[in-house]
């Protein structure tokens, strides 16, 4: 008898035996440059020794105990989560990831508007697989095999302001849910007019916004939230991905007066804020703070952007802090990936013209630098 891993994820690029800060390891002795950081999840770089000696100090003491204790990781690393939170008294579940904090949020929309259940989503957005979250994401390749989905989300192309508004004219709807900046799908960010269009949403029709923040927040974009950079104050937002660096977490986070319409046994998580995950959580927004991350990100992609935009081939750049999307004037993209890879430089491809870059928020300058440059070689050879 044995075991193998199914092939879900198509034939795997490398056997990756470590990690340290920037850079990856395989099993042949080929390192690699991580402009992807694990989807924007090692933010703070592989092997970082502050996280590693908090799960160290941890395994020691106690790994799980039930929801029907709280221990001293998890109180804290809520404490940490409002200390980030763009409103006062935030209240947090903790869980295992981005999807189970989406299917956390649809739960206690239910409990929040239980007249306006109806969702609007927008076009070309990706909340997540299990089943609620894959009904509100918008992309109909991960979508169509598993139809019949759930109902009651509507979609609204991105930035279509017109669009949002007759939307909106349907009494049971009672909120958008929307990704600050677009990331499974290429790197797009909202227009300013969207977002205001929202906030007025949220104002005068008392819509709830929920910011799917799994891979845009964390500092990801040069503030904690992405949503800050467009003046939304979210009603509920999800993180995850960056959250534990590695560790498996993720958050749903709620203005006060909604997460009260949870009660006790509405939801729950067997692992969801286990002392190690969230000893993980803790140690990465303390790493943030102390490393001033918001305005070292904004930094770091302002000195970014004049490396990427002169690239051949390369005809826009968008996104914000390090979390950039370049759009190529042929449908290369996955060649591109291919070729920096042997050449020691991992990205990512979300569509045929599209390259997503993602590297850790810790990358010094010469490693930046040295990432545009292997990219510039390989549009070069590859557009020849």
């Amino acid at each position: 008898m044995t075991g193998t891993l199914l092939g879900l994820y198509g034939a795997p690029m490398a056997n990756i035996v470590r990690g340290q800060g920037s850079w990856l390891y395989d099993d042949a002795g080929h390192k690699y440059l991580d402009f992807l950081s694990g989807i924007a999840v090692t933010s703070l770089g592989h092997a970082n020794p502050v996280i590693g000696e908090a799960l160290t100090n941890q395994l020691g003491r106690v790994l799980h105990t039930s929801n029907f204790f709280t221990t001293p990781p998890g109180l804290a690393a809520a404490a940490k989560i409002g200390e980030i939170a763009p409103f006062e008294d935030a209240g947090v579940f903790f869980c295992n990831s981005g999807a189970e904090a989406v299917e956390a949020a649809l739960k206690l929309l239910r409990r929040a508007l239980p007249d306006r259940p109806k969702v609007v989503v927008l076009s070309d957005s990706f909340h997540g697989r299990t089943f609620g979250a894959l009904s509100a994401t918008m992309q109909p390749a991960k979508r169509i095999p598993f139809a019949p989905l759930l109902e009651g989300f509507i979609q609204v192309p991105l930035n279509d302001v017109g669009a949002l508004g007759d939307a909106l004219k349907d009494p049971a709807i009672g909120a958008v849910l929307f990704e600050p900046i677009q990331g499974e799908a290429g790197v797009y960010p909202l227009a300013d007019d969207f977002a205001e269009a929202l906030i007025t949403a949220q104002r005068e029709l008392d819509i709830l916004l929920v910011a799917d923040e799994i891979q845009t927040g964390l500092c990801r974009t040069g503030e904690w939230l992405a949503s800050s950079h467009y003046g939304i104050v979210p009603d509920i937002f999800m993180l995850a991905k960056a959250l534990g660096n590695g560790i498996p977490i993720g958050a749903l986070v709620a203005k006060p007066e909604v997460g009260a319409t949870f009660v006790p046994g509405d939801h729950g998580s067997t692992f969801g804020g286990n002392p190690i995950a969230s000893s993980a959580a803790v140690a990465v927004i303390e790493f943030m703070q102390r490393s001033s991350m918001p305005e070292r990100v904004r930094h770091l992609g302002d000195l970014a952007l004049p490396l990427l935009k002169p690239l051949p081939g390369v005809t826009n750049v968008e996104g914000r802090g390090l979390m950039l999307g370049l759009q190529l004037a042929a449908p290369v993209a996955k060649d591109v990936v291919t070729k920096a890879f042997a050449a020691g430089l991992i990205l990512n491809a979300p569509k045929a013209d599209r390259l997503r870059l993602l590297p850790p928020l810790t990358i010094s300058e010469p490693e930046l630098n040295q990432g545009c440059e292997i990219l510039a070689g390989v549009l070069t050879e590859t557009l020849q």
